[in-house]
């Protein structure tokens, strides 16, 4: 674990080593989930990562969200996830006819074996993982494919 110390001009940040265990390159600012249920239980006792789509079989693995991806980690490699504060950025869900996300407004994991966040859905309730620190429009939600937009500055309150 990665402490910040504690400064008069930059927020309090805290990170982890990660090892991803996705099959895949796991891209920076994507939701990072422990291995649970069926896939592999002994991650909790250790520090594997992937994807929502592989954390879990069903809905449940949103309570298995540790924080956002802090750089591309490759498959089978150790990088850093950020647990809590400021991140610069972070991958939202593609929901056309979304509503706009203002600030101040809980994200969470978006549906089962989606890439990114999403205000809307039982998920998360009102005590999100991660808070939106700006506005994230209808038009940044519904734009795109899947997974590829990204809205500005959340806080990570992932511990």
């Amino acid at each position: 674990m990665q402490i910040q110390e504690v400064n008069r001009s930059d927020a309090e940040r805290v990170w982890v080593s990660a090892t991803n265990v996705e099959g895949a390159t796991m891209t920076a600012h994507y939701p990072a989930f422990l291995m649970t249920m069926q896939k592999n239980t002994a991650s909790v006792g250790t520090n594997e990562v992937t994807l929502r789509g592989n954390a879990s079989t069903d809905n449940k693995s949103v309570g298995s969200f540790i924080g956002l991806a802090n750089e591309d980690i490759p498959n089978n490699d150790v990088g850093q996830v950020q647990v809590y504060g400021y991140h610069e950025s972070a991958n939202i869900l593609r929901i056309v006819g979304s509503v706009t996300v203002r600030a101040g407004d809980p994200l969470g994991p978006g549906a089962n074996g989606s890439t990114g966040l999403s205000s809307v859905g039982a998920t998360q309730g009102h005590l999100g993982p991660v808070v939106a620190l700006d506005t994230v429009t209808a038009t940044l939600h519904s734009l795109g494919t899947p997974a590829t937009n990204y809205a500005d500055h959340v806080f990570i309150r992932g511990m």
